[in-house]
């Protein structure tokens, strides 16, 4: 299986005051792996997780937060979430982002 994203804007617009997001990958009981865009100021309120994940930042700037510790970040750079601990996102400026869920872990 093979996709193909050469334009992020016209794959998943970042569209004013709103988050959208697109799955790329479903694999039940494995691997989901989501494209976000997320409008700047946007949040993902806490929650927590049965399995590990990853957010990895495409464009713009987020912030990442993990057991009540903020990181930004920035194209190119990651975080980790463990499994079962609270975590959130927000968009510090129009981004695009990608979430990694190993939901076999």
């Amino acid at each position: 299986m093979s996709i193909a994203l050469t334009n992020l804007n016209e794959t998943l617009p970042v569209s004013a005051g709103a988050i959208a997001s697109r799955p790329l990958i479903d694999l039940p009981g494995d691997l989901k792996l989501v494209l976000f865009a997320m409008d700047a100021g946007q949040e993902i309120s806490a929650h927590s997780a049965p399995f590990p994940a990853t957010v990895l930042c495409i464009s713009g700037k987020l912030e990442v937060m993990v057991e009540d510790v903020w990181t930004t970040l920035n194209p190119g750079e990651r975080q980790d979430l463990p499994k079962g601990l609270p975590h959130g996102v927000k968009a510090a400026e129009p981004s695009h982002w990608l979430l990694t869920m190993l939901r076999g872990k």
